[in-house]
C-alpha cells in the first residue's frame, strides 16, 4: 500500500511539471540601460594604481581596482570605501544590449562579462568570458 501511495504522489507531481501552464508570465530580471563608470587613478581598497582589466559592476556602477583581491573586499562593503571615491570621475555609459542578450551567443548576458567603448561611452555585456573575447 505504501508503494502505491508513493507512486501516486510521484505521478501527480510529475504531471504538474509536464502540464504546467506555460502561458503564465515569468518574472524577468530587468537589465540596466545605463551603468555609471566610477573612475579614479587609485584603487579604493589598497590605494595602488588601478588596472582597468580588474573591475566589477555593483548596483549599476562600474568600479576599477589594482588587483582581483580588492574586488572581494570592496564587494563585501562598498560603503566602507565610498570616501576614497569622493573625487572619482563619474561617466554614464549607455548599455548597448538592454534586452539582456549576449550579442555573440544570443544567450542571457551576465554583468560580470563586458566591454567598455570609451569613445562611444557604451558598455556591452556578454554571456561569458569566451563570448566577450570572441567579439
Amino acid at each position: 500500500m505504501n508503494r502505491i501511495t508513493l507512486l501516486a504522489i510521484l505521478i501527480v507531481l510529475f504531471a504538474g511539471v509536464l502540464f504546467a501552464d506555460e502561458t503564465q508570465p515569468v518574472a524577468e530580471k530587468s537589465f540596466p540601460t545605463e551603468i555609471i563608470e566610477v573612475s579614479s587613478e587609485n584603487c579604493p581598497v589598497m590605494g595602488g594604481k588601478i588596472n582597468k582589466a580588474v573591475n566589477t559592476v555593483i548596483d549599476g556602477k562600474l568600479y576599477y581596482f589594482c588587483c582581483p583581491g580588492c574586488i572581494g573586499m570592496f564587494s563585501a562593503d562598498p560603503a566602507k570605501y565610498a570616501e576614497k571615491l569622493a573625487n572619482a570621475v563619474l561617466t554614464t555609459l549607455t548599455v548597448t544590449n538592454v534586452d539582456g542578450k549576449c550579442p555573440v551567443t544570443g544567450l542571457a548576458a551576465d554583468l560580470k562579462f563586458f566591454k567598455v567603448d570609451e569613445v562611444a561611452k557604451t558598455i556591452t555585456f556578454y554571456h561569458n568570458e569566451e563570448s566577450r573575447n570572441n567579439n
